[in-house]
């Protein structure tokens, strides 16, 4: 994961008010995401099929209910492709 270039592109966020805590918990929880489940996000976001099937792990195997792990990935995907991915279930491959 680019947590430089991360960094920088959550900071030029407008919806981002926080800038300094809200980066920073964005950038700790995708980083989170990268050790327990021994992935890279680079590689997972470049295919849409795998990072749909990352989000659907983080639900499972990382038992979160609140949506903050996925909201992470979901950030640094639109990062590095420079679109939203789609809810769950509107996903299509």
């Amino acid at each position: 994961m680019n947590i430089t270039g991360f960094e920088n592109f959550l900071t030029q966020q407008t919806s981002i008010t926080s800038k300094t805590k809200a980066v920073q918990s964005r950038v700790a929880k995708a980083s989170k995401v990268e050790r327990d489940l021994k992935v890279d996000l680079d590689d997972i976001v470049k295919d849409d099929q795998l990072t749909y099937e990352l989000l659907l792990r983080i639900q499972n195997e990382m038992n979160e209910l609140n949506g903050v792990y996925q909201n992470a990935v979901r950030k640094y995907y639109e990062y590095r492709t420079g679109k939203k991915f789609p809810q769950l279930r509107h996903f299509k491959y």
